[in-house]
Formats: C-alpha cells, sequence, structure tokens
C-alpha cells in the first residue's frame, strides 16, 4: 500500500476542492441564519401607539415584611442605603476593622537584624534570607555582617 502511495505521482484536487466546498456552505448557511435572524418579529412599540399607556402592574403596598428574617446559602436580606438588598456577608463595623495590609514588608537589612537579634544561628539567618528573599549567598552574609557591625558600633 505504501508503495502505491509512494509511486503516484499527484495527490489529485479533491480534498482541497472539498475543503473549499465546505467552506462555501458554512458561509452561505451562517449568511443566510444572520438574515433570518435579523429580519425577526417586529417590536410592538413600531406600530401603534397607545395613548394611555400601560396600567401599572405593582401595587403600592410592600410585601417584603415577611423576608426580615430571610437567610440562605445565598445570604440575608438587608437594608443598605435605604434598599433591601441580599448581603452574604456579615456587615462590618467600620470603626473596629482594622486594615491590616497596609503593613510594610520587612526589609532584608531588618529581617537579618531581627534574626540576629534572637539568637539565630548565623547558618541559619543565611538560609531564610537567601530563601525569603532570593538572594546570593555573599549578598545574605555581607547583610549579616553590615548588621553585626552597626549594632557594635552604637
Amino acid at each position: 500500500m505504501f508503495t502505491l502511495a509512494a509511486a503516484e505521482p499527484s495527490r489529485g484536487w479533491g480534498g482541497p476542492v472539498a475543503l473549499l466546498i465546505a467552506a462555501v456552505v458554512f458561509v452561505a448557511f451562517a449568511t443566510l441564519h444572520d438574515v433570518w435572524m435579523r429580519r425577526g418579529l417586529p417590536s410592538p412599540t413600531e406600530g401603534d401607539d397607545t395613548d394611555g399607556g400601560d396600567t401599572s402592574q405593582v401595587s403600592s403596598v410592600s410585601d417584603t415584611d415577611d423576608t426580615d428574617r430571610d437567610t440562605s446559602w445565598w445570604g440575608r436580606i438587608a437594608e443598605v442605603g435605604g434598599r433591601r438588598v441580599r448581603v452574604d456577608q456579615e456587615p462590618r463595623d467600620e470603626a473596629l476593622d482594622l486594615d491590616l495590609e497596609d503593613e510594610k514588608p520587612e526589609s532584608l537589612e531588618e529581617a537579618v537584624d531581627r534574626m540576629d537579634r534572637q539568637g539565630v544561628p548565623y547558618v541559619e539567618i543565611v538560609r531564610r534570607v537567601m530563601a525569603d528573599y532570593q538572594v546570593s549567598e555573599s549578598t545574605a552574609k555581607r547583610r549579616i555582617r553590615d548588621s553585626r557591625e552597626a549594632r557594635s558600633a552604637v
């Protein structure tokens, strides 16, 4: 079978012609579908206009009095800014809400100084600084040396 395929001088135009026909059929169908969907049904407001308008189907009496205790997986109903909305968390007291994300991350020098004051062994300080701050061993050792020199100078 492979010898017959290898001996065949050209494969012919059957495959490319079939792909072209499939593409033409697809484009024709997509175009017809688009034209059909655009035609659609006319809007009721385009034709006859009702002079009096629609009568209101909503009553002015609130029927949501029974939902004060409404809690479910999707939260509870609460009144926020004069509107009833569904909330999924308890309201937070803004006076007691401490934003802990504003803290500045500890610098390399501060971390080295803190660990050195705590009595962490030298090799452990080097290992932690290399892992946490992604610095080389020589940089970590230099920072430890600088920290110890600064403390001994005071």
